[in-house]
């Protein structure tokens, strides 16, 4: 990001940095544990669902990581940093649809509140960032709001 870019947010860049590393983990294993998921329950509608959830989340860690960068922040690319990092974890995926759909709902309210915090910290203070997070926000809670109402349907 350039010198005026810089100037105008007004907090800590490198906590928010932080932040966003810390969610970026968060969409890498969410996309992860989506993927596995779609490959592991037999029910064609939680397949196609996990898939197109899951290509979403990469999206998500691919927008978190340009702005990182924007930012002057080096994103996280160590695997092993997801685990340490992520605010919402990681469920072991299995070929109980119930139980990958439920993983799935409280991963995605996780993810909200993440997003919701930056967004936050961000008010008023950095634009750019705070545009983002709700975009993201938005697009999880459309996600939450997919898995339960399959989860209905499904019981």
């Amino acid at each position: 990001m350039g010198k005026v870019g810089k100037e105008i947010v007004e907090l800590d860049v490198d906590g928010l940095v932080e932040e966003l590393n810390k969610a970026l983990a968060d969409e890498w294993l969410a996309y992860m544990q989506y993927t596995s998921a779609s490959k592991l329950v037999a029910h064609p509608s939680a397949v196609k669902e996990l898939g197109e959830i899951a290509k979403e989340e990469l999206e998500h860690a691919d927008e978190l990581t340009e702005r990182i960068i924007q930012l002057g922040g080096k994103p996280i690319v160590d695997p092993k940093q997801y685990f340490e990092k992520t605010n919402c974890g990681y469920e072991i995926p299995t070929e109980d649809v119930v139980k990958v759909l439920k993983d799935s709902i409280k991963a995605e309210g996780c993810a909200i509140r993440v997003y919701n915090k930056i967004m936050k910290i961000t008010e008023g203070k950095d634009l750019v960032t705070r545009q983002l997070m709700q975009h993201i926000m938005e697009e999880e809670i459309n996600h939450e709001q997919r898995f339960e109402n399959l989860l209905e349907w499904i019981k």
